[in-house]
């Protein structure tokens, strides 16, 4: 059992760590890669999810240490706190993009009607060259 929980304690370490870069690049990066950041964080989750199935396996043979349960029940409260704080980051990102798209969208719509203008325009230009 001590070493699933030290699989189990290095993987909360881990997810920890992709938090952190998580959150770090949404602050620094002009335009940081989304689909990096997903398939990173559920690849992290997946991990922290086989220990701990792992771990609950092994509980059901043999009762683990209080002091095991309740640092572990610690830890994996922080990731959770980390992680609500982190999803409010990527929404509100999504947000922006969803904003500047919509942005552009409308400019496309705005400069879709001047060419339009500007195609009239140029069927009214009279050649008097000869």
């Amino acid at each position: 059992m001590h070493v699933f929980s030290e699989a189990l304690w290095v993987a909360c370490n881990h997810y920890q760590v992709m938090q952190e870069a998580h959150l770090h690049g949404l602050e620094t990066a002009a335009s940081p890669d989304m689909e990096r950041l997903v398939f990173e964080r559920e690849q992290h989750f997946a991990d922290l999810q086989n220990c701990l199935t792992a771990l609950a396996y092994q509980w059901l043979t043999a009762a683990p240490e209080a002091a095991l349960v309740h640092a572990l029940h610690a830890r994996l409260t922080a990731l959770r706190e980390g992680d609500v704080i982190l999803d409010e980051r990527l929404q509100a990102y999504r947000g922006t993009l969803a904003q500047a798209r919509a942005q552009l969208q409308e400019g496309r719509k705005v400069l879709v009607g001047y060419g339009n203008q500007a195609a009239r325009w140029s069927l009214r230009v009279v050649d008097r060259s000869g």
